[in-house]
């Protein structure tokens, strides 16, 4: 494993309070109290839908048990409102909320028209009404139809290869709306050796389909607000679905590099959603790591889904005044108030921007040591262990105050666990403070 977090810490803490600085002792975590939604609405993809690639079932505008959706409404005891239906995008999103929209050819490519008329204006009254909403949606928009958009650039530029292209539209024709169809393309075009004409027209539709994801989504979600300005919303990050089980630990450093470039890839692809969320104010929720069975969770990966969305919705019993949930700092300061790592300056303020003290750095730094599980050692990880005390005296040695014993205790960290920890600040503040310590905690 890659942590020994309390015996390393409980070593460090050590070192950290040779100033003499009294320290509590550690409180219990507290529980997370949730607010009474009222009504949840479900939107979203296939993905959103609770879908299966290996359970024949139905999910259009359903509840699915073991879908997160589902997890989420029972965990909170709200009304549920799944509307999620497979091969749903953004333009499928403006088309329901946005009058005068005007899609393109594969609206509502895996449901009827007829069906969506009268879905509509249900779908319009459960968001307006919503006290949550969570927003799953993007997988088609970079996934199955990028395929279509490759095959149009090939009609329009008349090649010859008309038994290719023929191919090409009956594959997509009987894909599934969540197929990777770029790649079932690229398949058909080295069995019939077109592949210079995909190289040729691959990077038009990909900046095609890319431009309209990234165009629809802001407003897609201005149509929402404009439904109901005062919803919480959460936005459910794309994942890599390569990850089909939890052990990666015996992968080889290929299949390792190709996970780092999936996910570097689902990264860029949730941008506009990252960037959304300052701007507009919903909660963004990551879900790399998600388990899948080939496109789609698996049981487990639902309810790794629902655990994100429940720990990113706020804490009704948040006493701090002066942290709005809408902060950049809010999801840290929560985390070190729920599982009593570090207190605020009185019983409603927190001050985030008030500098740190090393007598709140000692008290942090005790509670959290006193919160990690034991871990069993390797030899590997008592060597990092051993070379971490080693950084940390030298470090110490050197520097003086709290605001360099948290450097100290960062880089002996960093040595122990590899890195991911970032610098510290000279002038670090709470907020700052908080931030890196959920880092470590969550290691």
């Amino acid at each position: 494993m890659k942590k020994l977090l309390k015996r390393a810490l409980a070593v460090l803490v050590v070192f950290a309070l040779m100033s003499s600085v009294a320290v509590c002792f550690a409180a219990e975590p507290k529980e997370k109290k949730y607010y009474d939604y009222g009504s949840y609405v479900l939107l979203g993809d296939s993905v959103a839908s609770g879908w299966s690639d290996v359970e024949e079932r139905e999910t259009r505008f359903v509840r699915v048990e073991g879908s997160y959706g589902a997890h989420v409404a029972d965990d909170l005891g709200v009304e549920y409102f799944p509307m999620a239906c497979i091969g749903f995008r953004t333009v499928e999103m403006r088309y329901i909320f946005e009058d005068g929209f005007e899609p393109d050819r594969f609206l509502f490519y895996s449901i009827s028209d007829e069906e969506m008329e009268w879905r509509i204006p249900l779908m319009k009254k459960a968001v307006a009404e919503a006290g949550l909403i969570t927003l799953n949606i993007g997988g088609n928009d970079w996934g199955s139809f990028l395929g279509w958009h490759v095959f149009e650039e090939m009609d329009k530029q008349h090649e010859k290869n008309e038994k290719f292209l023929d191919a090409v539209e009956k594959y997509l024709q009987q894909a599934g709306a969540d197929e990777n169809t770029v790649e079932g393309i690229i398949d058909l075009a080295d069995a019939f050796g077109a592949l210079p004409d995909i190289i040729r027209v691959l990077p038009q539709a990909l900046n095609t389909g890319l431009e309209n994801f990234f165009t629809n989504w802001n407003y897609m979600i201005e149509d929402i607000y404009a439904l109901n300005p005062d919803v919480t919303l959460l936005v459910i990050g794309m994942f890599d679905n390569s990850v089909q089980d939890q052990e990666t630990a015996d992968r080889n450093e290929a299949a390792l590099l190709k996970l780092s470039v999936s996910q570097a890839i689902v990264d860029f692809a949730n941008k506009p959603m990252v960037e959304g969320a300052e701007k507009y104010g919903y909660t963004f929720v990551d879900t790399a790591g998600t388990v899948c069975e080939k496109f789609h969770p698996s049981a487990e990966g639902h309810r790794y889904i629902a655990d994100k969305i429940l720990e990113a919705l706020p804490d009704a019993s948040f006493p701090y005044e002066d942290v709005a949930v809408s902060s950049k700092s809010y999801k840290a300061i929560e985390y070190m108030h729920l599982n009593s790592i570090m207190s605020g300056v009185s019983e409603t303020k927190f001050a985030p921007e008030e500098k740190l003290t090393k007598a709140q750095l000692s008290e942090a730094v005790y509670n959290l040591c006193e919160k990690s599980d034991v871990v069993e050692s390797s030899d590997s990880a008592v060597k990092r262990f051993e070379m971490a005390i080693a950084a940390f005296k030298t470090a110490t040695a050197l520097q003086s105050g709290a605001i360099n014993m948290l450097r100290s205790l960062s880089l002996a960290l960093n040595v122990l666990l590899d890195g991911g920890i970032t610098a510290i600040s000279e002038n670090i503040t709470r907020a700052q403070a908080a931030e890196i310590l959920m880092e470590i905690a969550k290691l």
